[in-house]
């Protein structure tokens, strides 16, 4: 990583680094790394799923939940990316899940993975999400208190309600992933006209 120091963009996104991080595709790179038992890696993973598909398709997303117990939030719907696919134009997606909701452990980190934990997040904190190689996230965007035990059909319920409170900040966070990816690719991608994007990539 360069001497760039850090500064916030909106949410818990830090601009760190002047240099994007490109894939041999020459695509955008969106790298997320988390484990099936952790609450907060299930909320942003909603937030992930959304923002890429106005990039381009997912295949093979499976449903899931958080840990049942020994984690401040339980049973957070979420998506697992395990066996997930993801296609698009612009866009390169790569996760990476240590552990399952059961503690035990899933996918193994390869060399592309630690070349860049390495760089960007060498403690190996979860959830943990980098754009570009210039935009990166430790966290979620959002509680996830605001979806624990609700069904995946609830949750989509409430991110198509434009009063709710849960769906707004989910969509927040949505809109902050897709508005970096619309700066990394230089406003390419069809959702980056949306006028509520467009003023989220002016503020970077």
């Amino acid at each position: 990583m360069s001497s760039f120091i850090p500064k916030k963009v909106f949410g818990k996104f830090m601009y760190i680094n002047d240099q994007p991080l490109k894939r041999s595709s020459g695509k955008s790179l969106v790298y997320f790394m988390g484990a099936g038992f952790c609450p907060f890696c299930a909320a942003e993973r909603w937030a992930i799923v959304s923002a890429l598909s106005r990039f381009g398709k997912w295949e093979g997303l499976v449903e899931d939940k958080s840990a049942d117990h020994d984690e401040k939030y339980l049973n957070v719907p979420t998506m697992n990316f395990a066996k997930a696919r993801y296609t698009s134009e612009y866009v390169e997606f790569a996760g990476k899940e240590i552990s399952d909701r059961n503690f035990e452990p899933l996918q193994e980190l390869d060399d592309k993975d630690y070349e860049i934990l390495d760089v960007y997040n060498p403690d190996q904190i979860i959830p943990f999400l980098l754009v570009d190689g210039r935009f990166m996230q430790m966290g979620a965007g959002y509680s996830p208190q605001l979806i624990e035990n609700m069904s995946h059909e609830a949750v989509r319920a409430e991110l198509d309600k434009p009063d709710s409170a849960i769906g707004k900040a989910m969509r927040a966070e949505i809109d902050n992933i897709t508005a970096l990816i619309c700066h990394s690719i230089a406003g390419k991608g069809p959702s980056c006209t949306e006028e509520s994007v467009k003023s989220l990539v002016s503020k970077i």
